[in-house]
């Protein structure tokens, strides 16, 4: 019986349980229909700004574990996490765009939001980075601002 040096068997058991494991593009294959793909990312993201919108705590199950926000240009953490949304309300879908790569997708959606204390529709552009899970797409970042009314 051969035997291996010690140090042989900690890296043939490194590789070992190296090899196990997923990295975190690679958690779940993606469909072999774009479209449809794409079609998912989009609707977790209006999904979220909607739910976001309202006030609506659902919006947090459409979030990895450490999403962040960038709202005008600050790191938010208290909701509303959207630009334009002053409180609860009604949120809007005016435009989307969608974009996959591999296991990450980018929405980027213009909305309207209206509720109490609006002097009228507030407005708002979003890039919504999304990482493709088991649980589907769920959103890792938001970055988030106003857009003047004449835009």
């Amino acid at each position: 019986m051969r035997r291996w040096p010690a140090g042989s068997a900690i890296l043939a058991l490194g590789l070992v349980a190296c090899a196990g494991r997923a990295g975190p593009d690679n958690t779940t294959p993606l469909a072999a229909d774009p479209a449809r793909e794409a079609a998912a990312a989009r609707d977790v993201a209006t999904a979220f700004i909607a739910a976001e919108a309202r006030g609506d705590t659902t919006a947090d199950s459409l979030l990895t574990s450490g999403a962040d926000f960038i709202s005008g240009g600050i790191e938010v953490s208290t909701r509303p996490r959207l630009a334009a949304v002053i409180g609860r309300g009604e949120g809007v879908i005016e435009t989307t765009r969608t974009q996959i790569s591999g296991a990450t997708a980018w929405v980027v959606a213009v909305y309207t939001w209206s509720g109490p204390g609006a002097q009228g529709a507030e407005r708002g552009r979003a890039t919504v980075i999304l990482a493709r899970s088991d649980r589907g797409w769920r959103i890792r970042h938001v970055h988030s601002s106003t857009v003047a009314p004449w835009q």
